[in-house]
């Protein structure tokens, strides 16, 4: 195992998702020595399967170790998820969604958890450091964040470059010369930008957009959904058309 930092996961989702999906990177798992539920008996196997060493400790370790006492009798010391540059990733096809402007890690982990369950095949993030609030991520990812396929561009001429390259459409969560996100037609394979409520996309990224899409509001109410509910709104305008043509 390499000297990366570690970092220490909580929670029984983000414990499984990154024992599952990136076990060379994990270094141990920590239990309560009293709780055996089956999904912890079945986390626990699959750690020794993966040679991962487990080790019991009392709820008070547990609490001192995490410094709290929401962690449901499990942790899990691992390196952080590795998030590569897009430029460095294959070639990707479906749905794609690129969120620029989200700096909460709850709130990255509330989108997380929205494209995953909306069967989103890659999302590109804004390059920077996440790995000191990958912990709070995971947790409000439900573990998504390390089930998801993450990049990462350096600058927005990176992601509509690279789309355009690989002939993928762009499509802007933006209300200018925009039609309903409701009964758009998805392609195949397409780039989703979506922006934060403040301060929205990058001109660079706009300026590229194939077809700007919005969300009807049926109130009188002016002011932009927050990124996770944006989020959910599109992402489920595509799974929504998905699920009708399977079960036609």
């Amino acid at each position: 195992m390499s000297g990366m930092e570690t970092i220490l996961l909580e929670g029984t989702l983000s414990c499984k998702a990154m024992i599952e999906t990136h076990p060379g990177r994990t270094r141990i798992l920590y239990t309560d020595e009293k709780k055996r539920t089956r999904d912890f008996s079945w986390i626990i196997r699959k750690a020794r399967e993966a040679g991962i060493p487990v080790v019991p400790c009392s709820r008070k370790t547990l609490d001192e170790r995490s410094g709290s006492k929401s962690h449901g009798g499990m942790l899990l010391e691992t390196e952080p998820v590795q998030i590569p540059e897009l430029k460095k990733t294959g070639t990707h096809a479906g749905f794609v969604c690129y969120v620029e402007g989200v700096e909460d890690p709850h709130n990255l982990g509330s989108v997380c958890r929205t494209l995953y369950a909306a069967g989103c095949t890659l999302l590109v993030l804004p390059a920077r450091n996440w790995d000191a609030v990958q912990p709070v991520v995971m947790r409000a990812s439900a573990g998504t964040f390390a089930r998801l396929s993450v990049a990462c561009v350096q600058r927005p001429e990176d992601l509509t470059g690279w789309m355009q390259s690989a002939g993928i459409p762009i499509l802007c969560a933006e209300r200018k010369d925009a039609r309903p996100v409701f009964g758009f037609h998805w392609p195949a394979s397409f780039c989703l930008c979506i922006g934060g409520a403040l301060r929205g996309l990058s001109r660079t990224v706009t300026d590229a957009a194939g077809q700007n899409l919005y969300i009807p509001y049926l109130s009188d109410m002016k002011a932009a959904l927050d990124t996770p509910s944006a989020a959910a709104v599109f992402a489920f305008a595509y799974a929504g058309e998905q699920y009708e043509a399977e079960h036609k």
